[in-house]
């Protein structure tokens, strides 16, 4: 990872999810759920029009796009509303997993 101060740190701290926290077998234990899943019992499950939505927001971030026109293009294209706090704890999640995009 990276050293040094990251873009926007103060900002992706202030929103920072508390950690998600599943047992071996993948039942849900505490955390907050990430944007893509939600609970159904206590197990999480995906739902594809919010991780497809993921997919178009990296690939634009990538293309140095801003969020405006991320939330945008993924209201049209995949019908999901993306806050601007979730745009940030997604980003910060790639961040922390795979670096800077």
């Amino acid at each position: 990872m990276p050293s040094g101060p990251r873009p926007n740190a103060s900002l992706r701290e202030s929103i920072a999810m508390s950690e998600l926290q599943v047992t071996e077998d993948g039942r849900y234990l505490s955390g907050d759920v990430p944007f893509g899943y939600t609970l159904w019992g206590d197990r999480l499950v995906e739902i594809p029009a919010e991780l497809d939505a993921c997919v178009t927001a990296i690939r634009m971030v990538k293309q140095k796009k801003n969020y405006p026109e991320i939330a945008v293009a993924v209201k049209k294209e995949h019908s999901v509303t993306l806050s601007q706090p979730q745009f940030d704890a997604l980003i910060e999640s790639v961040y922390r997993r795979y670096g800077p995009i």
